[in-house]
């Protein structure tokens, strides 16, 4: 991995890690530094990257680009490339080379298998039940609450997208509140919410620690997404963890969000199209609260155990491990 801040795709290995640790495996995490992650328990080791040829492996995973060279170096007996997100410009080029491939979404690996024409196993997303869950909602009853992920920087998380499909609904509706949440990670220390200006009354939730996160999902009355590019959405994920209804395109979401039964999703993530949905919901109290339960039962099948049930099963019929 490139680090382990605060991102899905570090979630993801983090969470796998400690799933397969349990289970006796013995699970090593290689990032530049080597240091542990601050915002999450992790139960396996961690290793700088100048020590990644000391050992073997029976398989090695690897979903960063700009690491390749790296990954290239590492002695194991089946290599896999895990597709995170669709239409990296380096992703013709990890294709040719002699790896196995695994797609986090049902929408990845078609890509991948309609594309390129090479095989792609699939090991999509899960959530974890004791860090996502419902909590009642509490305060004003007279404002509707939107919740939006805030990572402003990055263009393909659409959030101001979903704050232009707000506004174009504020002056009808000008009980709405918006409600926006990151973490400061990378190089990207500047404060997100000094780049906001809209009319709309927001809230912006910095640096929550993850024991909070399931009491801001749930003090929303909807959860928006407007993602393009992304292989599995996790923050979508999440909200239908925490019992939330949710609007979101189709990017990243194909595994669960199905429309008009666990969620209302917009075919493109532009405001226009995203308002009609959202517009909906904010009508209907019944269906919000018939998106939000589907929602939820739906999500509760995709959990880490099962993501590492089916890598297990992956690595064992691909380097017939006993």
């Amino acid at each position: 991995m490139p680090h382990v801040e605060i991102y899905g795709g570090v979630r993801r290995y983090l969470e796998i890690g400690n799933e397969l640790t349990r289970r006796g495996h013995y699970f090593v995490l290689f990032h530049p530094e080597g240091s542990q992650p601050e915002w999450l328990e992790f139960k396996g080791l961690i290793q700088p990257l100048s020590s990644l040829t000391k050992e073997s492996f029976d398989i090695g995973l690897c979903s960063e680009y700009s690491l390749l060279p790296y990954y290239e170096k590492l002695n194991a007996r089946a290599k896999f490339f895990y597709f995170l997100l669709a239409g990296h410009r380096q992703e013709k080029e990890v294709i040719k080379k002699d790896f196995y491939f695994i797609g986090n979404s049902e929408g990845i690996c078609r890509r991948i298998k309609r594309k390129y024409r090479r095989p792609c196993y699939k090991a999509a997303g899960g959530v974890n039940s004791q860090i996502f869950y419902p909590l009642p909602r509490e305060g004003k009853k007279d404002e509707f609450r939107i919740l939006a992920y805030g990572r402003l920087h990055k263009k393909r998380k659409g959030t101001r997208y979903v704050i232009r499909a707000v506004e174009r609904l504020y002056r009808k509706c000008p009980y709405l509140k918006l409600l926006l949440f990151d973490s400061l990670v990378g190089k990207e220390k500047k404060d997100p919410r000094q780049q906001i200006k809209t009319r709309v009354p927001f809230e912006f939730y910095l640096n929550l620690p993850q024991e909070k996160m399931a009491w801001l999902y749930s003090q929303a009355d909807l959860f928006v997404s407007a993602e393009w590019r992304a292989g599995w959405s996790n923050t979508t994920a999440e909200a239908m963890a925490c019992r939330r209804p949710v609007v979101c395109t189709r990017s990243g979401t194909a595994d669960f969000a199905f429309h008009s039964q666990t969620a209302l999703i917009s075919p493109w993530p532009f405001p226009f199209f995203l308002s009609r949905q959202i517009e909906k919901l904010i009508k209907d109290k019944e269906l919000r609260q018939s998106l939000a339960q589907a929602g939820y039962e739906k999500i509760r099948a995709f959990t880490w155990k099962v993501v590492a049930d089916n890598l297990e099963e992956i690595f064992q019929q691909v380097a017939k491990l006993k």
